[in-house]
């Protein structure tokens, strides 16, 4: 098994050549080709061996973290993956007007019976399985912060939790009595529905996700400070009563929809479910960081579609108007708007550690400090990445060591925070929005954010729902959620502006 000790010599074997070898040149010697190739030989050996750990850090435990069908038609398949299947099959075989065929009868018979297959697989063990298996994948990327590894822990037992709990309800049932338990295969499928996303996910397994019993619900904050007095003997303290707070979560609801013709018969609707299954998850994970990244309640001239006005209806940019506001906006427009206070610098140059990194913790104040407590991380668009690696405070071995992008192509953390790296932050003019009709000019944005002031939340995990259309001759698979977002102070940047920043305007990224 390739180890980060194992990389390491490598790589210093590179640098001690490199120095062996920029000496000589700089005396005037030329370097014999045997030093040469065995930098060569040394440097390809470390690439491939990064490569391999990079291969292992991003495997996901997917299903191997869920109970499958054993065997039949439906050999494979989770709970959500029958769930699936059902929205199809069901108003295929049930709902058609006529007789339907007896071979979609027959098929959803089988999924019937598989779905009562996994009810009965479900128990302790298994679900104690699916919680060590969820955290193991959870937390296996090393860009992710301890704070985020506990939170997705949390997150893991909250759901195993859940599953324990309806699974003694169904043990407390008469075993004669109909359909009892059929609450634990939807409890199942919510579960993996969790994990599949989060895994899918770059930006939110970062927060603090929190249930929501009810809609709007309060969420509970920090007590505020206490005041502190000298004391005097024999004399009673001045006591303190800390202030209380609560931040309101109102969720908001997303959907989309899939329709399928009478003529796919059944066999092909069995066939597509897997693949249906994780395009729609894969669609979800990147629509849930879209909006915590770019929701924007401003329909004019929003920071997405600058010089135009959109709305509810707007393909492909009616998720941004959802009803809260994410963390761009928060930094671009709210902060700012504080007085006295900026959350945005416009870098109007290329990139460095010091004029872009450095620069968002110091607008951080306080809340960039918890850096080496690991609640702050640095968002960026995958242009912007890239143009980190050459920065030369990480790119050259005579800053760096042998940990320099030259050689290990990647760049994890920077003064300790992670960079993570998001597809849904795109590329901005250079007034940090993005031009609805196309950017006169593509630059790069970074983001620092103390994940600790930020919660995620979700009133209704994605859920499957069929609709019939006789009249169509089609059945439509609806897919949605309803999620809150909000900071501590229900985005008031008056109360605390400081935990959330952007630089824009960084050049030279394309």
């Amino acid at each position: 098994m390739v180890c980060m000790s194992e990389i390491d010599v490598l790589l210093k074997e590179v640098a001690d050549i490199k120095t062996t070898v920029d000496n000589k040149v700089a005396a005037g010697q030329k370097p014999i080709q045997e030093e040469i190739a065995r930098m060569g030989k040394v440097l390809t050996e470390a690439q491939a061996e990064v490569k391999k750990l990079q291969v292992k850090d991003g495997s996901r435990i997917m299903h191997d973290s869920d109970i499958t069908v054993r065997d039949g038609q439906f050999a494979g398949f989770n709970a959500n993956d029958l769930s699936a299947a059902a929205a199809g099959l069901a108003n295929k075989a049930l709902n058609m007007s006529g007789q339907p065929p007896v071979t979609a009868l027959k098929s959803y018979e089988r999924l019937v019976q598989a779905r009562q297959s996994l009810h009965d697989a479900i128990g302790p063990d298994f679900i104690s399985s699916w919680e060590e298996k969820a955290v193991r994948a959870m937390t296996g990327s090393g860009v992710y912060t301890e704070q985020a590894r506990q939170r997705a822990k949390q997150g893991a037992a909250a759901y195993a939790w859940d599953m324990r709990r309806v699974w003694a309800k169904t043990k407390a049932l008469d075993s004669t009595t109909a359909a009892a338990g059929d609450e634990l295969v939807p409890t199942l499928e919510n579960a993996s529905l969790w994990l599949d996303v989060n895994l899918n996910t770059t930006i939110l397994p970062l927060f603090r996700q929190v249930p929501m019993p009810s809609n709007p619900y309060d969420w509970p904050v920090q007590f505020g400070d206490t005041n502190w007095y000298p004391v005097t003997e024999n004399v009673q303290v001045t006591t303190t009563t800390p202030s209380t707070g609560k931040v309101s979560l109102t969720a908001y609801g997303l959907k989309t929809g899939i329709p399928f013709s009478d003529e796919l018969d059944e066999d092909s609707i069995v066939a597509l479910v897997p693949e249906l299954r994780a395009t729609l998850v894969r669609n979800a994970a990147q629509v849930i960081d879209d909006v915590i990244l770019n929701a924007d309640t401003t329909l004019a001239n929003s920071i997405n579609a600058d010089g135009a006005t959109i709305s509810a209806a707007t393909a492909g940019k009616a998720q941004w108007t959802l009803g809260f506001n994410g963390l761009i906006r928060y930094a671009m427009v709210t902060n700012t708007a504080a007085s006295g206070t900026a959350a945005k610098v416009d870098i109007n140059s290329t990139i460095s550690a010091g004029t872009v990194y450095n620069k968002l913790l110091r607008m951080l104040g306080k809340f960039g400090a918890a850096q080496v407590l690991g609640d702050v991380v640095f968002i960026s668009d995958v242009n912007t990445a890239i143009a980190s690696l050459t920065m030369d405070e990480v790119e050259l071995m005579t800053n760096f060591g042998p940990r320099a992008t030259i050689s290990s192509g990647e760049l994890a953390r920077i003064y300790g925070a992670p960079l993570v790296v998001s597809g849904q932050m795109k590329l901005a003019d250079t007034d940090g929005k993005v031009t609805s009709a196309g950017n006169t000019t593509n630059t790069g944005r970074v983001m620092a954010t103390n994940l600790s002031q930020w919660a995620v939340a979700f009133r209704r995990g994605i859920t499957f729902e069929p609709d019939r259309e006789p009249g169509k001759g089609q059945t439509t698979l609806y897919v949605s959620m309803r999620i809150a977002l909000n900071d501590r102070n229900n985005g008031s940047a008056a109360l605390n502006p400081s935990h959330t920043a952007i630089a824009y305007d960084i050049t030279g990224i394309t």
